[in-house]
């Protein structure tokens, strides 16, 4: 059950092709820098009035990666009043709303240059100097959920891609208890209870490696492993298995070790 789940709620469109051209090639630039990125969080952020590039998360949180667009993550409790009372969705969708104005009266034309998705919006933005565009994905959280949101979405250092971690997590809090289960939206939640166990890093660690587990140990696959096999010597192959199969699944070569 673990990859499924992992897929249906982990899995995001990675690689900047929501604004194409009528043939079906895309409108931004496929290989972006960090430097890229970056220049264009800032530029974007100066016309809507926000501070981007603290919101950054995503694979370009690490120098010299080559991407297809910029990913953020937004909390509405950052921007707007919120309704302790509401659905966080209906905040959610509130939010995105106020965030779609900014957008416009910055010049961004709706539909257009700005697309709305279930989880936020999709901008096609200037690269500063240059004649070419970028996808900037303006993710939004649950209320209050920004920091946390932020932290399990950031990407990973070197070849690995950020969705390759989530597998690796829910393969171990599976193999540590069959009613946990992991994902970037929930954190380590308990199928049993119904509840989410945390959604602070140093506490997930914890549950997961025991007292001297913290939240750097989380940060990326290889820190991951490293503690896995440190503190849980005799589950770490059978994690590294069911989550290899889980990447395999998906289609990539890249293998845990």
């Amino acid at each position: 059950m673990y990859l499924r789940e992992v897929l249906a709620k982990s899995l995001i469109s990675e690689g900047g092709h929501a604004f194409k051209h009528p043939d079906g090639s895309p409108r931004t630039k496929q290989n972006a820098t960090t430097a890229d990125v970056d220049a264009t969080l800032k530029a974007l952020g100066q016309r809507i009035g926000i501070d981007l590039i603290s919101m950054k998360t995503g694979s370009t949180i690490y120098p010299d990666k080559i991407t297809g667009d910029g990913d953020t993550m937004l909390d509405p409790a950052d921007f707007i009043k919120v309704d302790p009372k509401a659905p966080a969705k209906e905040t959610q969708n509130r939010f995105r709303e106020w965030l779609t104005s900014k957008l416009v009266g910055a010049g961004f034309k709706d539909t257009i240059d700005i697309k709305k998705q279930s989880d936020g919006i999709t901008v096609e933005a200037p690269i500063p100097g240059t004649k070419e565009t970028l996808q900037i994905d303006l993710d939004i959280s649950e209320p209050g959920d920004g920091k946390f949101a932020r932290w399990a979405r950031r990407g990973e250092p070197g070849n690995a891609k950020g969705v390759f971690r989530q597998i690796l997590k829910s393969a171990i809090a599976r193999t540590l208890n069959p009613n946990w289960k992991w994902s970037y939206k929930n954190s380590l939640f308990d199928e049993e209870s119904g509840k989410t166990l945390s959604k602070d890093p140093d506490k997930i660690a914890k549950l997961m490696f025991g007292k001297t587990g913290k939240g750097s140990d989380l940060d990326n696959i290889q820190t991951i492993l490293a503690k896995l096999k440190q503190t849980h010597p005799d589950i770490y192959q059978q994690v590294v298995d069911k989550a290899n199969e889980g990447i395999a699944k998906m289609g990539f070569e890249y293998r845990l070790q």
